[in-house]
């Protein structure tokens, strides 16, 4: 199941835009590794069952997050197969970027509240569009 809702069908004929919306921004007061474990425990209390979490190189602008996560159902897909894969990005200053392939169809999903009801200074601050996050995939 997609992390931001039901499954839909989708067909993407051309890149993303520059300025498409492509995740959530959030900020947090809770720390990096906090952060990332109220991150997990509302991903697997969304989906039911642990998905595959993994490390992910960014390959973004400048300043790079201290770590990037990646998630997904299964097995880690091999470098190239990405394209479905949802991502965590999170900077020391508390900023973070999730970003998810079905965002365009449901961008507030059921777990942004899961995650605030584990992290109460977590807020969104707004989208994050195409040109601002990019990871080796």
């Amino acid at each position: 199941m997609p992390l931001f809702g039901r499954r839909v069908r989708t067909t993407v004929s051309s890149a993303p835009s520059q300025g498409e919306r492509i995740g959530r921004k959030f900020s947090s007061q809770a720390g990096v590794e906090r952060s990332i474990e109220n991150f997990r425990a509302a991903v697997t209390q969304q989906l039911g069952a642990e998905p595959t979490f993994f490390e992910a190189q960014w390959s973004g602008p400048e300043p790079a997050p201290l770590r990037v996560i990646g998630l997904t159902e299964g097995a880690v897909p091999p470098l190239g197969q990405r394209a479905r894969v949802s991502y965590l990005a999170v900077w020391p200053d508390g900023r973070m970027y999730f970003v998810a392939p079905d965002y365009s169809t449901q961008p507030t999903p059921p777990l942004v509240g899961m995650w605030k009801m584990r992290d109460s200074t977590l807020t969104s601050v707004g989208s994050v569009a195409s040109s601002e996050f990019g990871v080796v995939a």
